[in-house]
């Protein structure tokens, strides 16, 4: 019964986090207001973020390598991180549980990719 309730309420909070990116695309395409990167307005760098949006835009449109350009770690990131996402609402919800070294390993590893990423893209400019 528990693996059922928390099944239940993981989905829950990802379709409320998906109705909330879908709502972000919805207003981009009908209004043009973007969300600014406060970390870039602030130290003029990218962080390893920027671009994400404009990622999504261009997949939605099909433009498969434009959106890899606008964030080259991202762009397979998020795809990973979506079938994860899915295993753990079908099949095992507690192998991406917070307290599980599973959780943890992937975590870390986004964190050192992401961090390295802001790095380089900053220093090589890509």
């Amino acid at each position: 019964m528990r693996s059922d309730n928390l099944r239940k309420t993981i989905l829950r909070r990802y379709l409320i986090a998906f109705a909330i990116l879908v709502g972000y695309y919805a207003e981009i395409k009908l209004i043009g207001f973007e969300l600014k990167c406060p970390f870039r307005a602030i130290t003029g760098l990218r962080c390893p973020g920027c671009g994400i949006t404009r990622m999504f835009l261009h997949i939605g449109h099909g433009e498969f390598l434009a959106a890899f350009e606008c964030n080259q770690v991202l762009f397979f990131m998020v795809p990973l991180l979506a079938a994860g996402a899915v295993v753990k609402v079908v099949f095992k919800p507690d192998l991406l549980m917070p307290r599980s070294r599973f959780y943890r390993v992937t975590a870390l590893i986004c964190l050192v990719i992401l961090l390295a990423f802001g790095v380089l893209r900053n220093v090589f400019d890509f």
